[in-house]
């Protein structure tokens, strides 16, 4: 009878032991993916109790190592080829939890770093004509002044790459005006790429501020409104921080970009509802990659959930007016 109640008390300690370990989350990169090098990696741990250390190991090796947080965001390097990776978090009482992937890191990957989207991902093609746009040109919703007009035109020839770009149109002293397209709840994606080609006339040269693009996420009332600018003003591209309300300028140089051509924006994003945060990883433009790696914090704004695409147009103190087109912009989650 004491044998059973002191094997009884083990296999209940055992269990409460196994219980008790950190939970893992790797949204990036997912399991069985294909990834440019170096990838990102996005992880959160959660427990009992307080989550004291991470490693990282890429075929057994230690890649990374991190201290005391919830949540890890690093890029790590590897060769070409399949991989086994491990990503484990520890809590104070000793336990671990881990989670072990299998990747494949290709040559060139997405391009500039930017990660292959899994099998079953989700793809908005040629968002630029799409119906049931939302614009606003007042200074509670673009910000700025508020002055001077702005419209837009779908399914627009010349200028154009695929035959059918959308043109917008902004004017007014230090006037704004910004164009949204929603594309519906999808809660359970972290991981977003955004590609689009877009074309300024020579006007903007004089007239422009600053052109945003912002792709965003509402899960829970919370805002991710991962934004971001070339500011004509400054020549840097700036990130967007939801919960101080105001632009985090970068260290990335962004020159007015030259009229009357073709230039490639794609983005690299995730978000981490857990935390409240999104993070933008990878900038590529015109083919040149940006490491970025800058972390903003959501905010509690109780919208429905749901996700999307903005451009914005905004002007200087001159108020003259200026065109942009956009072309061929998707949109992949997952």
């Amino acid at each position: 009878m004491k044998y059973r109640l002191l094997l009884t008390i083990a296999l209940l300690s055992l269990s409460i032991a196994a219980s008790a370990a950190p939970t893992v989350s790797v949204p990036t990169p997912t399991n069985n993916s294909q990834v440019g090098a170096p990838f990102n990696l996005v992880a959160s741990a959660s427990s009992h109790y307080q989550i004291v250390g991470w490693h990282v190991y890429l075929d057994g090796n230690n890649v990374y190592s991190g201290g005391q947080t919830n949540s890890i965001h690093t890029s790590i390097n590897a060769s070409a080829g399949n991989h086994q990776l491990v990503t484990r978090a520890w809590d104070s009482t000793g336990a671990y939890g881990d989670v072990w992937e299998t990747i494949t890191v290709t040559s060139g990957g997405g391009g500039g770093g930017l990660p292959e989207p899994p099998p079953g991902a989700i793809v908005f093609n040629n968002i630029q004509n799409r119906s049931n746009w939302h614009s606003c040109h007042d200074s509670a919703c673009s910000g700025g002044s508020g002055e001077g007009t702005d419209w837009m035109a779908q399914f627009q020839r010349t200028p154009s790459r695929s035959g059918s770009s959308t043109e917008f149109y902004n004017d007014g002293v230090w006037g704004n005006t910004l164009w949204t397209q929603k594309l519906g709840a999808n809660n359970n994606v972290r991981n977003f790429l955004w590609d689009f080609w877009f074309y300024v006339d020579s006007d903007s040269e004089s007239y422009g501020q600053a052109l945003e693009f912002d792709a965003f996420q509402f899960i829970s009332g919370y805002n991710y409104m991962i934004g971001s600018q070339c500011d004509y003003g400054h020549h840097l591209w700036d990130t967007w921080n939801e919960s101080a309300g105001h632009w985090i300028p970068t260290s990335i140089s962004c020159p007015k970009f030259a009229p009357n051509t073709w230039h490639h924006i794609q983005w690299y994003m995730t978000t981490n509802p857990s935390a409240h945060q999104y993070t933008y990883h990878v900038l590529v433009v015109d083919g040149q990659s940006h490491t970025v790696n800058y972390t903003g914090t959501a905010k509690y704004l109780a919208w429905s959930n749901n996700l999307g695409v903005q451009w914005q147009l905004d002007d200087n103190a001159a108020g003259g007016g200026y065109h942009e087109w956009v072309d061929t912009a998707k949109l992949t989650i997952w």
